[in-house]
């Protein structure tokens, strides 16, 4: 220390350095105070900031839950729709299939009956040919 430092010092009287004291501590609680009024303010931004967020959250998971029940919605008419396309293609296949065993049966028939009248018009016609049939079946054997 130099002698113009000492002379300084020991010219500030006890008074003025606890004043100066007293200011520091004045001035270090002001700091500290500011530093609280930061720190609630950046506290209070924070939880506006997560109040949004949460808010935003909660408006995404709601859109999220309509779209999954349109989603089962729009399966769940599909699904009917192509059960409908189904049961419309047995059907008609079932008719078809009605349809060709209706024929074939009308056809047996039509069939029948012309053996039928093939069978009645052969009797008449070889009512005297009557031997003549059993000898063709001797003939066969």
């Amino acid at each position: 220390m130099s002698d113009d430092e000492y002379e300084r010092t020991s010219n500030t009287s006890q008074t003025s350095m606890k004043g100066d004291e007293a200011f520091a501590k004045r001035k270090a609680g002001m700091h500290k105070n500011e530093l609280n009024e930061q720190l609630k303010e950046y506290i209070n931004q924070w939880r506006d900031e997560r109040t949004k967020e949460e808010s935003e959250l909660k408006r995404l998971k709601e859109k999220q839950a309509k779209r999954k029940e349109i989603r089962a919605e729009q399966e769940k008419a599909l699904a009917m729709k192509k059960r409908e396309e189904e049961e419309k293609v047995r059907k008609e296949e079932a008719e078809k299939k009605a349809k060709e065993a209706e024929e074939k049966k009308k056809l047996m028939e039509e069939a029948e009956i012309k053996r039928q009248e093939m069978m009645a018009a052969q009797k008449e016609k070889g009512g005297g040919k009557k031997g003549a049939a059993p000898a063709m079946d001797a003939r066969k054997e």
